[in-house]
């Protein structure tokens, strides 16, 4: 018995460090997206049940093929990391590759349940992960490919998701909400490359950063935020209270690439690592701004109450990004120029 019990304690400890939680946060973001911008009036309740059990499952089997494929690499990058079971000897080759395949397939079942849409949406999203990870064309090491391809599994899959368990078509603005945020996304994706740089130079992951290098990275960065921005903004119900507020945290975003774009030759994975997780909250900023101001407009919630909420999901963004930056690493503060 007692056994037994480490042995479930110990499988749940690996599914905790393979749905990764802040990334199933992000994840679950974009389908809470198309959600709301489908069926303003939904109930939450496909979010918390249906769609989070078809998304967390897809997500454990992309992260257990990704760590299948790079487990050399991880042992240079994340050496010291507790978030990967292969390096730190919780579970070996075989039992990822089980809980890939176990994970894929309840992905895969339970989106039948919710039509063939979504079916079709996830049997997608499983292909997605095998051909980033996995040989012949493991994706993941063809530079400026792999920023486009994995905007599409972060993005373009739990948002349709979301939005086919609740209807069976999309409107013209998913059309151009969806595209935005996928570029959007692109713009941070090119940033995860910084910290690990060391191991995937020395195993010719040739990444868009190690082919571009650093200011030429951090630009594409800014021209991918900038238009991701703009649509998103654009695309949702008028307000000038959130355009003010997405040109906020636009300006957060961009001044962090600013500095990083500047932190010198020498790479220093820590400084890096501040300044892109200070951008990351401009950009979860965004996100949860035009989810609530899509979800308050679509319970019929007063102009002045809806005015109220974004303006201080607003200040709280803006402050989390600001200290962030000046926790860990006060000279990264805002400066002048």
């Amino acid at each position: 018995m007692i056994g037994m019990r480490r042995r479930v304690a110990g499988l749940v400890r690996v599914l905790v460090m393979l749905v990764r939680p802040p990334v199933l946060v992000v994840i679950m973001l974009f389908a809470a997206l198309g959600i709301a911008q489908s069926s303003p009036r939904a109930e939450v309740h496909p979010l918390l049940t249906t769609v989070l059990v078809i998304i967390g499952a897809w997500l454990i089997n992309a992260a257990a093929l990704n760590d299948l494929a790079d487990e050399q690499i991880d042992r240079v990058n994340l050496a010291n990391a507790r978030g990967r079971p292969l390096v730190s000897g919780q579970a070996s080759r075989r039992q990822m590759l089980a809980l890939a395949l176990v994970t894929g397939s309840i992905a895969l079942a339970v989106a039948a349940t919710q039509g063939w849409r979504v079916a079709a949406v996830v049997a997608g999203g499983l292909a997605l992960n095998a051909a980033y990870s996995l040989p012949p064309l493991r994706l993941s090491h063809r530079g400026v490919i792999a920023s486009l391809v994995l905007p599409v599994a972060f993005v373009v899959v739990p948002y349709l998701v979301g939005a086919f368990v609740v209807r069976p078509d999309l409107g013209r603005r998913d059309l151009v909400l969806l595209p935005g945020l996928y570029v959007g996304f692109i713009g941070r994706i090119l940033l995860k490359d910084f910290r690990d740089a060391a191991g995937d130079a020395l195993f010719g992951k040739w990444t868009f950063l190690l082919r571009h290098g650093r200011a030429t990275t951090c630009r594409v960065s800014a021209v991918c935020w900038v238009v991701g921005t703009v649509a998103v903004i654009a695309v949702v119900p008028f307000s000038p209270l959130v355009v003010v507020v997405g040109a906020v945290f636009l300006g957060c975003a961009l001044h962090g690439l600013v500095r990083l774009s500047t932190l010198g030759a020498e790479p220093d994975v820590v400084a890096d690592q501040v300044v892109i997780g200070a951008i990351a909250q401009a950009g979860r900023g965004i996100c949860i701004t035009v989810l609530a101001h899509l979800t308050m407009r679509g319970e019929g919630w007063s102009p002045g109450a809806q005015a109220a909420i974004v303006a201080l999901l607003a200040l709280a963004f803006v402050l989390e990004y600001l200290m962030t930056l000046a926790e860990r690493s006060p000279q990264w503060a805002l400066r002048p120029t």
